[in-house]
Order: C-alpha cells, then sequence, then structure tokens
C-alpha cells in the first residue's frame, strides 16, 4: 500500500498561523522576517524526497526545528513551530501523542539550545504512534 500524496505547508499557511496564534496569546509584534521564513521552508523540504513514512515524518521535525532555530518571527516562534508540526501531521493523517505538558517543555528545551536536532526528530518520531493507514509503520 503506498501512501497518499503528500501535502506540504507553505509560506501563507505559516503566517495565518503566526496570526491565529498571536490573536488567542497576544503579542506585541506582527513583524516577520520574510527571507527567513522562506529559508525555513526551502531548508525543511530540501531533505525530504523519500516517501516511507520516517522520511515524511522528519519533515514535520524540521519544518518546526528551522522555525525554532531561524527564528522568522519577532515573536511567538516556539508557538509556531509547534503549531505547524501538528499541522502538518494533521493535514497528512498522522497520529500525535504528546501532552500539552511535554509539547511546551521539549519546544523550550529546543528553543535554549538544550536539545541537538537528531534529538528533536527522535522526540518527534516517538510521539507519532505506530499504526498508520492500517498496517505497523514502526520500522
Amino acid at each position: 500500500m503506498s501512501l497518499p500524496e503528500l501535502k506540504h505547508l507553505s509560506i501563507a499557511g505559516l503566517l495565518a498561523i503566526h496570526k491565529d496564534l498571536r490573536r488567542r496569546y497576544g503579542g506585541r509584534s506582527s513583524e516577520v522576517d520574510m527571507i527567513k521564513l522562506e529559508l525555513v521552508m526551502i531548508a525543511s523540504e530540501r531533505m525530504i524526497r523519500d516517501p516511507h513514512w520516517k522520511r515524511r515524518a522528519r519533515l514535520a521535525a524540521k519544518y518546526a526545528w528551522r522555525i525554532l532555530k531561524g527564528r522568522p518571527f519577532a515573536e511567538g516562534n516556539a508557538r509556531v513551530a509547534l503549531a505547524a508540526l501538528v499541522t502538518f501531521l494533521e493535514m497528512n493523517h498522522f497520529p500525535w501523542h504528546a501532552s500539552e505538558v511535554e509539547e511546551t517543555v521539549m519546544v523550550q528545551e529546543a528553543a535554549a539550545g538544550h536539545l541537538s536536532e537528531a534529538a528533536w526528530e527522535k522526540w518527534v518520531l516517538s510521539k507519532m504512534g505506530k499504526q498508520q493507514w492500517g498496517k505497523d509503520y514502526s520500522g
């Protein structure tokens, strides 16, 4: 059974996520460095060509990681990073099994530089569950 076509995040989608999060949680600045945001997208998607589910899951981790490290938004990069990760997973019908507390801790740890990209990716993969499309894709 082949995987469904991969749906990607867009710059417009990330801007909408940022706007929604600012509306919900507040924030003083709506400023966005569009060059940094474009680099986030390019750097994230450049590495994904394999249809295997883990490669797709790694794209979710990359989107978030690149937002956390590239800091394209004047405020709210951690919130946008997590929302982008979860949105991408939902768009592509991947399960996500992390509590809000765990998500908050991991995003703060990553943003503060206490996690490597490999550790971040490993955590994301561990929270995706093992069942997808009726098969076990944990391997």
